[in-house]
């Protein structure tokens, strides 16, 4: 599965004990975090199923309710903001599924959280791997509720299309920002400035890759050992909901690590930060490159 596109493609590392797949609740969970990392996990599991949920059921009103105003999701198609998210799933047909590994953490205020689903998944026509792939996914509490403010889907056809740009403008001042945020995180990965990368991972952040779910450690490993051209950011798009700023891209960054080489054809690219300027750190990631 995926190696963190800002971060390096890692080896196969261990991943988190997963947890059980869990069915959705009936009503959106109260925004309050829970007692320990087993209830954070859960809480994550119901929010999670509670999205997928509305996708079968092609629920926009529902999903409206969810996505918080800063809302980016990223798959192999590209990035959209809240509202060309709630378009996009007339085009998604969605059958049989099973959520599990799930993996959540608190990241400050955010939950940061990555799981895999597996199952029939039929996207503008085209249908979708049916094996476990990852998902990554960031909420923060907005108006005492939890909302969704990031997704990324890892599940891509053998049949990769080229990347398209973001489908939404963004603020002009605010993408620009954000692409000077990513670009200082991937320059450090770039040059091997290992000190600064380090420095900008939140304790906490999660990512996904080719390679499967990955933690701050195999992040830093995986910088430490690849090779990486230097980073084409094409398109940054960025929103921002209090402390959270997501950002969005095609990223063309070549990397290189034992016999996995990732080419340098830009492809969606996420990134969820905390803070903003000198202060900013990842707390999620989430890169669609894979190996030819």
């Amino acid at each position: 599965m995926l190696t963190s596109a800002i971060a390096a493609v890692s080896l196969v590392l261990s991943l988190p004990t997963p947890a059980p797949a869990q069915s959705a609740s009936a009503q959106t969970p109260s925004a309050t975090w829970p007692a320990d990392a087993a209830g954070l996990n859960q809480l994550a599991t119901t929010l999670a199923n509670d999205w997928l949920d509305a996708v079968k059921a092609k629920d926009s009103d529902s999903l409206g309710k969810m996505l918080s105003p800063c809302f980016q999701r990223v798959t192999y198609q590209g990035a959209v903001d809240e509202a060309g998210a709630i378009a996009r799933i007339k085009g998604e047909t969605v059958g049989t599924t099973t959520l599990a590994s799930m993996n959540a953490t608190r990241v400050g205020d955010a939950i940061v959280a990555t799981w895999t689903v597996s199952g029939e998944i039929t996207i503008d026509g085209t249908a979708m791997p049916t094996m476990a792939s990852p998902r990554l996914g960031v909420w923060q509490i907005v108006d005492a509720k939890w909302s969704l403010a990031a997704m990324a889907s890892l599940n891509i056809p053998d049949q990769r299309p080229a990347a398209s740009a973001p489908a939404f403008a963004g603020e002009t001042a605010l993408n620009a920002d954000g692409q000077a945020m990513l670009a200082a995180f991937l320059g450090a990965q770039h040059t091997k400035d290992i000190p600064t990368f380090d420095g900008m991972l939140a304790d906490g952040m999660q990512a996904v890759n080719f390679k499967g779910q990955k933690l701050r450690a195999d992040i830093i490993q995986g910088a430490q050992r690849a090779t990486t051209g230097a980073p084409n950011i094409q398109d940054a798009r960025a929103t921002r909901c209090g402390e959270l700023t997501i950002v969005s891209c095609n990223l063309g960054m070549s990397q290189k690590i034992v016999f996995t080489s990732l080419p340098d054809v830009p492809v969606p690219f996420l990134a969820v930060f905390a803070g903003s300027g000198e202060d900013a750190k990842v707390i999620a990631l989430a890169n669609t490159n894979r190996p030819e």
